[in-house]
């Protein structure tokens, strides 16, 4: 294969990383919380063809009808894929790739898993289906080859993806990109791969740290009936501590002298489960996230073990320029979080997407912070201009009303059903993370609905951590914060007496274009532009020092910064899309961090 064959196809902005990503792309194992020895990659190059949705689906195609080669885990619409063109909603993408089965795992399960596809995915193993179909374009599911006894087996996977011409789960997704709405992602977005399954297979570790921070409930989930399960828990420096019980039932162990979880120190516990039918390596953090009740005329404030903390989480969109959702590399991620944790932030707002696994799980060893999102769908329930007096005014409106669900796209029970499936999906998924400590199911008022019923579904799912149930728009009283964006504007807290805590989930977004670096030579989207790095750092420290510093003795408990990069037309990042320039000096945002932090800490008085 040439040079230019690994490069991504087409003009445009590519990262670092994106410049030369191989033919085996992204390679680290995919699920660092339930790790088997064995285990092979199917990223690479695949074969693909686009067809209209009402073509023989699952028929074997004459060679000729493959239309060229894709590089997976990349999306359709990217450079990274090879592909980079778009898929229609009456279009069916076809993958097709020849698997070797490795000898030792012969005869017996082998399960292929896919960490993500959008958004409608049907599984073929040379030529009979199998497994039932996936819907939903964030959560991972996996397959099991049928024969394994043979060498080889033709892999083929068929997609369809409607994007924004239905109430899907898309996220900004869009067939017209523009403006806050970007180009969409279709198909396989993140990592194949494949691993020999034991019977009775372990399925999940869970684990829960007590309030006394010593003691940790720890889950194993195993298919079939409870059976005995052996656990073994060491720290960095090598002590062990063993303990035994069921699968499915919580063993508690008690951790002397515990070290605790936080962005100041990520300090994490290996784990490794034995059922003698199965045994993984998995990995804990004892840490406890609540919501503090006000007292004595102060604010409530999020606990971090039991000690206030500022959650300072600026808007992280996870776009890429060559290739879309799919981060090009882990080394891509890392720059960036550690990037911010060097400007003083101590967490990211992962805004409405649903990451990768090894995202996570570096957010969790670096000491990240996750402020998680629901992926929407739906529809926006007001314009930009309207967006503006919803802002300025703090209007609301009932969640339950035939009036905002049609608005919203909600008026079905189907719409309404599958963002249930992908919201519980995405808090199981994830809820073992140290790093996450708040989730955010609905996004200024995209596909929401029944805002107090959602939050029921979460805490059921997950009682350990608060709930933004409506972030910046129709707040319905309810969750553990009171939340509000408010762009262009000045920075104001909620009314008073509210007893939630004050989440500024979205502020700032001054914009810097910076030439040579734009996404397209179209109209850059913001809300301020400024001319210079020195005019945008200069309204940077007016931001903080006016604004938002002072409202952090006044009873802020969070914030999210807008944003981490640029993305596509937005130009409002600290970073550009490329990341090849940092707009501010790292050192002018680790200082105003650092003053944000002491007045957070002085006594917090009531808005």
């Amino acid at each position: 294969m040439s040079d230019d064959a690994t490069r991504p196809a087409g003009p445009g902005l590519v990262t670092p990383w994106g410049e030369d990503l191989g033919d085996a792309p992204l390679p680290e194992y995919p699920r660092p919380m339930l790790v088997r020895p064995q285990w092979r990659s199917l990223n690479g190059w695949w074969r693909y063809a686009v067809v209209g949705r009402c073509a023989a689906q699952g028929a074997e195609f004459p060679v000729d009808a493959w239309q060229g080669r894709i590089r997976v885990p990349f999306a359709v619409e990217t450079r990274a894929s090879g592909a980079a063109r778009p898929l229609r909603p009456d279009e069916l993408l076809c993958y097709e790739r020849d698997i070797v089965v490795p000898g030792q795992w012969r005869g017996g399960r082998v399960a292929v898993v896919f960490e993500a596809v959008d958004h409608e995915c049907r599984v073929f193993a040379d030529g009979e289906p199998i497994g039932s179909s996936h819907t939903g374009g964030y959560c991972p599911f996996r397959v099991e080859l049928p024969d394994t006894g043979r060498a080889r087996v033709r892999l083929r996977v068929e997609v369809a993806d409607a994007t924004d011409t239905t109430d899907q789960q898309r996220g900004k997704q869009s067939l017209e990109p523009g403006g806050i709405w970007y180009t969409a992602t279709s198909g396989i977005w993140q990592t194949v791969w494949m691993e020999p399954l034991p019977d009775r297979a372990i399925t999940r570790v869970l684990t829960r740290t007590r309030p006394d921070l010593a003691t940790v409930d720890v889950r194993i989930l195993a298919e079939g009936g409870p059976r005995p399960v052996t656990i073994t828990i060491s720290n960095q420096e090598g002590a062990v501590v063993r303990a035994s019980g069921t699968t499915g039932a919580p063993i508690a162990v008690r951790i002397p002298s515990a070290r605790r979880w936080s962005p100041g120190d990520p300090h994490l516990y290996s784990l490794v489960a034995d059922t003698g039918a199965d045994r993984v390596e998995s990995y804990f953090g004892v840490r406890t996230v609540a919501v503090s009740a006000p007292e004595g005329g102060g604010a409530a404030r999020v606990l971090l073990n039991g000690a206030p903390v500022l959650v300072n989480a600026p808007l992280w969109q996870g776009y890429w320029p060559e290739s879309g959702l799919t981060a090009p590399s882990g080394a891509a991620v890392e720059h960036d979080l550690l990037a911010l944790k060097g400007m003083g932030f101590n967490g990211v707002r992962v805004h409405v997407k649903v990451e990768s696994r090894r995202f996570y799980a570096l957010a969790d060893r670096i000491g990240m912070m996750v402020v998680q999102d629901g992926v929407s769908g739906g529809r926006a329930p007001a314009s930009i201009r309207q967006s503006g007096l919803i802002q300025a005014t703090g209007f609301t409106w009932p969640d339950t009303g035939r009036a905002l669900l049609r608005r919203t796209g909600r008026a079905t029970a189907a719409s309404r059903r599958a963002f249930l499936e992908e919201w519980s999906r995405t808090v199981r998924l994830l809820q073992a993370h140290p790093s996450v400590v708040i989730w955010v199911p609905f996004n200024e008022g995209w596909g929401q609905f029944g805002a107090r019923r959602v939050l029921e579904l979460t805490r059921r799912i997950d009682p350990t951590r608060p709930v933004d149930a409506a972030s910046g728009w129709f707040d319905q009283g309810c969750g553990d914060f009171r939340s509000r964006h408010r762009y262009v504007l000045a920075l104001v807290a909620p009314p008073a007496n509210d007893g939630r805590a004050f989440y500024l989930s979205e502020f700032g977004g001054h914009n810097l274009p910076v030439e040579g670096h734009l996404h397209s030579s179209g109209q850059p989207y913001g809300y301020s532009f400024h001319r210079d790095r020195a005019s945008l750092e200069a309204a940077l420290v007016r931001l903080y020092e006016r604004e938002l510093i002072p409202l952090a003795a006044r009873g802020l408990a969070a914030c999210t910064y807008t944003q981490v990069s640029d993305v596509e037309s937005e130009t409002n990042g600290l970073m550009t899309y490329d990341r090849r320039v940092t707009k501010v000096d790292p050192l002018v945002m680790r200082r105003l961090n650092h003053a944000l932090e002491e007045g957070f800490q002085a006594p917090a008085t009531t808005w």
